[in-house]
């Protein structure tokens, strides 16, 4: 019969075997076949803080960038949305969505060099999404430096729905929110400037994570985005593939 520490060794190698294989996966993701590489745009989704699955109600904005853009692809961004209870597991989780979002684009890129790439990110995956691209400035998170300007030919499309890094006056700006401001807003947004075409990012009043809680009605601006804006961020994508399918036509 096994004794304790026999058990207690095994289990350590089980976890160690899973920790080692979970790794590679997040490694490997988005390494795809030739023949997988979407023929339009493919768009990488970080959802918002929660349980379920990694789409969630980003699901509807994912299901109609399938159905009119033909040859699209999409994917919920496999972050650890749900095991988030303290502001420094936020901290950390941000983070380590912004660097797991980077190497999605990375690989991706590897693997279709020819690519389209449409970057969201709603609530606290907008957050992410957006230190992904500009790297970090706002106060209180871990650092991430800002994606490589190379992939300014390949993302297309840059969407945050209620991003609490929010900084007015920024020509990205889109929404109704003039003069409030993020929780934690970027204190740098020039980083974000070799990006800053492909950007859109909502933010409407009554947001109270990325502007005010006025007018006082439960935070409902923060939840209606997907309902009212998806259809416009559609046609951001499809403006936003012409324009640089027309750069470079010009090019060659």
């Amino acid at each position: 019969m096994f004794n304790t520490e026999v058990i207690y060794v095994i289990m350590k190698i089980i976890w160690l075997l899973a920790f080692i294989s979970n790794l590679w996966l997040r490694s490997h993701a988005q390494l795809v076949e030739k023949n997988e590489c979407a023929t339009s745009v493919h768009a990488i989704i970080a959802r918002g803080q929660g349980g379920g699955d990694d789409l969630n109600v980003m699901s509807t904005l994912s299901d109609l960038i399938l159905e009119q853009i033909p040859g699209s692809t999409t994917l919920g961004l496999p972050y650890d949305h749900e095991n988030v209870l303290t502001d420094e597991a936020k901290r950390l989780t941000v983070h380590d969505c912004a660097v797991l979002m980077q190497e999605f684009v990375r690989e991706y890129v590897a693997s279709c060099p020819k690519a389209k790439i449409v970057v969201v990110g709603y609530s606290m995956g907008a957050v992410a999404m957006m230190d992904a691209i500009c790297g970090t400035s706002e106060i209180g998170f871990i650092d991430v430096a800002p994606l490589e300007p190379f992939y300014t030919k390949t993302i297309v499309s840059v969407i945050a729905y209620g991003d609490e890094t929010y900084d007015p006056g920024m020509p990205w700006n889109v929404g109704n929110c003039i003069l409030g401001i993020g929780l934690t807003p970027r204190m740098n947004s020039a980083m974000c400037a070799p990006y800053g075409d492909s950007i859109h990012s909502y933010c409407d009043y009554g947001d109270n994570q990325c502007c005010s809680p006025y007018p006082e009605d439960g935070n409902a601006a923060h939840h209606g985005y997907v309902k009212k804006y998806n259809q416009d961020v559609v046609a951001f994508i499809k403006k936003r593939l012409a324009i640089v399918g027309a750069q470079s036509h010009a090019r060659n």
